[in-house]
């Protein structure tokens, strides 16, 4: 399932057995809201969700993506990166709630944030266990200036600061097409 430049609510229910991947990609300007919201109703449910968002100009792009485990063995695991730029900001508000009801499940929320001149980023990665029967879970986030280090290396090979700052963009979004495979030796 793909949502482009998403934004209102939206909750899906992933039962038992199922598998599914959900992307999300933001580049298009404007300012916009998105909530997310993940049931995970059945046995062994399984969920990924990965995000990328661009935040340029004056846009405001709020994420609030949540995962719901309610059974036994579940697995998600929530994915966001993104860039602001300008005097844009951005925020990543990702969550998985273990209820009482789930057992054995695998949970996981990650964003990361790379600002760019003025830009203002906020990255909230919440994990709520109400059980004491879990395989795992955990969070992470970082919100960080421009490498000034790799900027500096790319420049000193001859390549212009914007083009250089559209690589490193590009390569943190991982939008960096893959060669074709066939040309390998």
């Amino acid at each position: 399932m793909h949502f482009s430049s998403p934004s209102g609510t939206q909750t899906i229910q992933i039962q038992e057995n199922e598998n599914r991947t959900i992307t999300l990609e933001d580049f298009e300007p404007g300012s916009r809201e998105f909530h997310l919201t993940i049931e995970m109703c059945g046995e062994n449910a399984k969920c990924e969700i990965i995000g990328r968002a661009q935040s340029k100009g004056s846009d405001r792009k709020i994420w609030k993506v949540e995962q719901v485990y309610q059974g036994h063995n579940q697995t998600g695991h929530i994915q966001l990166r993104g860039t602001a730029e300008d005097q844009a900001f951005l925020e990543f508000d990702g969550g998985a709630i273990l209820a009482e009801a789930s057992t054995q499940s695998d949970a996981e929320v990650t964003e990361k944030i790379i600002l760019f001149d003025q830009a203002k980023g906020r990255a909230l990665p919440i994990l709520t266990v109400k059980t004491d029967n879990v395989k795992t879970a955990g969070h992470g986030a970082s919100i960080a200036p421009i490498n000034s280090e790799l900027l500096l290396y790319l420049q000193s090979r001859g390549i212009e600061k914007k083009e250089a700052e559209t690589l490193i963009k590009k390569g943190f979004l991982d939008l960096v097409e893959n060669p074709d495979s066939s040309n390998r030796k």
